[in-house]
């Protein structure tokens, strides 16, 4: 809390502007939960014989989606500094923009294996564009600017769940210190700033409607944290390991039981939050079946692999349906005729 000698700021305006780059930002949740879908299969692969020409493909279409979506952001006024400031300092959306360099990361640690120099230049390009981006967005919100913005768990894919996501790719590529450093990160900030939201969560109102589909976030540091350590040790499970998968389970508890709340009238894009968390869960538990010798992991894994495909493909045809509807209505044709 500010303390009453400090100067306060003059209260955030948003630019006029701002819509098509908001829209941009907040589709890049397609592009996310692809490639963490992509990243399932990927896991599969290696545990039970799946396609890998389906991750290639999951892959592909979040790489599609990403550059078209940066293209649209760039052409709205995202590569001028006044607005990306704008939108970095946006209290409620501006933590999404660490959606570009790890969706980079995840891409470029996928396809390393056809050529893995390469890879590891693309990969310090993204690694440098997630850590200036959470540390700029971290340095606004010590300031205080979020002192009157009700937290939400999205503020954590930056500065704990970004790191995490690093650690995987760095150990892809072979980069242990790399992988090892960006793990501590991970951690420290999912312990310190997971605090605060958790208490604020606890002890503030509750979140408005826009803002519920993020508590699903909950469930992607443990996740993505359970599967760098793995990724860091060779798929072997330990304490620490252990300890991931039970911080995990009880997450997935917790959100179990929030899902009365989550529950949305209508179908909108936002929902495309829900599904890393789902993907992200999916790779690690696959990964976890194997480690901790499950029976019948080889069905547990295509069990979890066809509820992960399956909430894609559904939430992927809800969004085609919800398209046609918009160009409909904006070409002046009423939906009810078609």
């Amino acid at each position: 809390m500010a303390s009453a000698t400090s100067v306060e700021s003059p209260p955030y305006t948003a630019p006029a502007s701002r819509g098509p780059r908001s829209a941009s930002i907040s589709l890049l949740a397609i592009s996310l939960g692809s490639a963490g879908l992509g990243g399932a299969w990927q896991a599969a692969a290696s545990a039970v014989s799946a396609w890998i020409q389906v991750s290639d493909v999951l892959y592909a279409v979040s790489g599609l989606i990403w550059v078209v979506l940066l293209a649209a952001y760039v052409r709205h006024g995202g590569a001028r500094w006044r607005n990306l400031r704008a939108d970095l300092r946006h209290p409620g959306q501006g933590f999404a923009l660490a959606y570009v360099p790890i969706i980079g990361m995840l891409i470029t640690g996928h396809f390393s294996r056809f050529g893995q120099e390469g890879a590891r230049w693309a990969y310090a390009v993204f690694l440098v564009a997630a850590a200036l981006v959470a540390a700029r967005l971290l340095a606004h919100w010590l300031t205080g600017t979020l002192s009157e913005t009700a937290l939400h768990p999205g503020y954590l894919l930056p500065v704990s769940s970004g790191p995490f996501i690093a650690s995987i790719t760095a150990s892809t590529l072979r980069l242990p210190e790399v992988a090892a450093a960006a793990f501590a990160v991970g951690v420290l900030y999912w312990l310190a700033f997971g605090t605060v939201i958790l208490g604020s969560l606890v002890t503030s109102s509750p979140l408005p409607p826009p803002a519920r589909p993020t508590l699903t976030v909950l469930i992607i540091p443990p996740a993505v944290g359970g599967s760098a350590w793995l990724a860091a040790h060779g798929g072997r499970l330990d304490g620490v390991g252990h300890g991931f998968s039970g911080i995990l389970f009880f997450t997935l508890a917790l959100v179990a039981f929030l899902l009365p709340t989550l529950r949305e009238r209508s179908f909108h894009t936002g929902l495309w939050v829900y599904i890393f968390p789902v993907a992200a869960t999916t790779n690690f538990l696959v990964r976890w079946s194997y480690a901790a010798d499950v029976p019948d992991r080889e069905a547990v894994a295509w069990a979890l692999l066809a509820v992960a495909s399956g909430a894609f493909l559904l939430l992927g045809a809800a969004t085609l349906v919800h398209g046609g509807r918009l160009w409909r209505l904006r070409s002046g044709r009423h939906p009810n005729r078609w």
